[in-house]
């Protein structure tokens, strides 16, 4: 599974066959989503450990409220993919293609060089937290750890 066999997927639901299928291609289960989880929390996630991915989903009214009227009639709706770099604990890397870029992602430096100059960026004491995108409707932000090298890259629909 790689990053952008998902997209087409943001704003659907636990109840679309085809997302169903695609996890269940990568050894994972929509079903395995909590709806306790979704109302109390707001949000919920799949983790897809061993390709270095995540896939958050939030509760449908709140996407409603932040995101836009979702795709289908599911509870849980498909907001946003981590890829995970290779520092990342607890996640192996992320191998596929990175969308919006034609060389892997390990740094700071390679997320500048690859999806240009950030719309926003968050520093705090002076250390580069994180830089946003907007790409093909998309928002796109790499997150790094204290050393500017990746944590990860998130892609997900952008808020209202």
């Amino acid at each position: 599974m790689i990053l952008k066999e998902l997209f087409p997927f943001f704003g659907h639901s636990e109840l679309n066959t085809n997302l169903d299928q695609l996890l269940k291609s990568a050894g994972a289960n929509i079903q395995s989503l909590s709806t306790k989880t979704l109302r109390a929390e707001g949000s919920d996630a799949i983790e897809l450990k061993s390709l270095g991915l995540e896939l958050a989903f939030w509760d449908r009214e709140n996407y409603e409220q932040k995101i836009a009227v979702p795709k289908d009639a599911g509870k849980g709706i498909l907001v946003a993919v981590f890829a995970y770099g290779p520092t990342s604990r607890g996640f192996k890397p992320y191998l596929g293609s990175i969308p919006f870029s034609d060389r892997p992602i390990t740094k700071r430096e390679d997320a500048l060089r690859e999806f240009g100059t950030p719309q926003v960026t968050e520093v705090d004491d002076d250390i580069v937290e994180w830089d946003q995108w907007a790409k093909d409707g998309l928002q796109v932000r790499a997150t790094y750890h204290g050393d500017g090298s990746l944590w990860n890259l998130s892609f997900s629909t952008p808020f209202k």
